[in-house]
């Protein structure tokens, strides 16, 4: 055997080796392109029936928001009610501060009144008795004299 041929024989065992190597990748790449498209269609069925879901779901939900804003819409005049009579109550409450205020100070006006009367009455006691004495005292004296 002579170089050339040993050279052709030694690139024919490595062309030989690189074929089996091209068949085994490009057997598990066939497997794995077999298995990723029965993926894909598992994947696209449940996509088809989740998106039928999803429209039952939204449709749904369009008539639940339906309903609820048409309850909302029947709502709103008791919620006005309300807000009427919340404005009323505290109308009254302001009424009722006013009114108090008022009565507090005609109450203090007149307790500072009866004080002034009761303390002018006090002093005209006291000045009459004082009198009286001084009267008596006169008249004790003046007897004491005669």
């Amino acid at each position: 055997m002579t170089f050339g041929q040993l050279a052709g024989l030694i690139a024919a065992i490595a062309f030989l080796i690189l074929v089996v190597f091209a068949c085994v990748v490009l057997t598990q790449l066939s497997k794995t392109m077999k298995e990723a498209n029965a993926t894909i269609a598992v994947l696209t069925r449940d996509m088809d029936n989740l998106s039928k879901e999803v429209e039952d779901v939204l449709g749904n939900t369009n008539s639940l928001l339906d309903d609820i804003n048409k309850k909302s819409t029947q709502l709103d005049p008791a919620v006005k009610a309300v807000a009427d009579v919340s404005q009323s109550v505290i109308d009254v409450n302001n009424s009722l501060h006013e009114m108090t205020e008022k009565v507090n100070a005609r109450r203090e006006k007149a307790q500072l009144g009866m004080s002034l009367l009761k303390t002018a009455g006090k002093a005209a006691v006291v000045n009459g008795i004082a009198r009286f004495k001084q009267r008596r005292a006169e008249k004790k004296g003046v007897d004491t004299d005669e």
